[in-house]
């Protein structure tokens, strides 16, 4: 296929998430892809629960000097995400259309040095904001200081800069439920709340399909991308369907006490997220401004025509 019928793309972060993405980007034949790495080092520990916070796997980012060998073809730079001259001038060399961002929860503040930088590259059509989990949208609004503010506020940001920005809100990904009930801690599903109320969940190699298919094959200035939200659902379950699925016992977890887990940081965390979940907050449907269930949860699915997506069976 010419170069003229392919997107110029940048994916900033090559771990979990952004990894499953570039993969199915190469995959499509229809992207010329970077791939932007951050140069400096962060102690693991430190990005192993903050990278959880973004609902990503709990090692993808830790830095990389390299990309897995089937990627190689990929050109990997280095950048310093504060610097917005020095990005303008890579996504400038490549004529970069649209731009991805994976970073993880640590990173979200150097978003804005991106956007600015894509933005003042004169190239760049679309910026994906780094989400990839609960829908954020509303967060800001409510003045909610925590990941989903931060990922909400960046969108005030994006339109001040008049710079169009596509969301994908995707829920838990699904290869991670055995960690996030705990039964890699204690062999059951450990449950807050009463375990009745459905969330959603996709899997990572769906999410990569999913993005990759439709930045290249829908005009970046469609309004099916254009400033909106794409809420996706590979399926839709509760807690007590994940103790069904897994063969394993259901415990409740005793109000006040903590989803059981390896470490103290990770038994807060995963308390969060169940919190969410029980709330309501874990469906793609959720409308955090107004505290209701949307019932859109999975309305961007059909934009990938044909595609058969996984559920938490086919994971077990």
């Amino acid at each position: 296929m010419s170069s003229t019928s392919q997107k110029n793309i940048a994916i900033v972060g090559v771990g979990g998430i952004g990894t499953h993405i570039l993969r199915a980007l190469v995959a499509t034949n229809l992207a010329n892809v970077v791939a932007l790495t951050r140069s400096t080092t962060v102690h693991p520990h430190h990005h192993h629960y903050l990278h959880l916070h973004s609902h990503e796997q709990p090692h993808s980012a830790l830095p990389r000097k390299t990309l897995p060998s089937d990627l190689s073809s990929v050109s990997l730079i280095e950048a310093d995400y504060t610097n917005v001259p020095a990005l303008t001038a890579i996504f400038k060399e490549h004529d970069i259309e649209i731009v991805i961002s994976t970073v993880p929860a640590a990173g979200l503040h150097a978003q804005y040095t991106l956007a600015d930088a894509a933005k003042a590259s004169g190239t760049v059509k679309l910026f994906v904001p780094s989400e990839w989990g609960l829908p954020s949208e509303g967060a800001s609004h409510r003045g909610e200081d925590n990941t989903f503010g931060t990922k909400d506020g960046l969108t005030a940001h994006l339109r001040t800069l008049g710079l169009p920005y596509t969301r994908f809100f995707t829920g838990f990904f699904i290869e991670y439920l055995p960690w996030f009930v705990g039964i890699d801690t204690n062999h059951v599903v450990n449950v807050i709340g009463k375990g009745e109320t459905p969330f959603s969940v996709t899997s990572e190699e769906d999410i990569g399909g999913f993005v990759a298919h439709v930045l290249t094959t829908i005009p970046s200035s469609s309004p099916h991308l254009k400033n909106q939200c794409l809420r996706i659902q590979g399926d839709r379950i509760t807690m007590r369907d994940l103790a069904r699925i897994y063969h394993k016992p259901l415990e409740f977890v005793p109000e006040g006490d903590e989803v059981p887990a390896k470490t103290p940081e990770e038994a807060a965390f995963k308390t969060f997220l169940q919190i969410e979940a029980d709330g309501g907050m874990a469906s793609t449907g959720w409308d955090r401004l107004t505290k209701t269930e949307r019932g859109d949860a999975g309305s961007a699915n059909w934009l990938w025509e044909g595609h058969v997506w996984k559920r938490v069976e086919d994971s077990i």
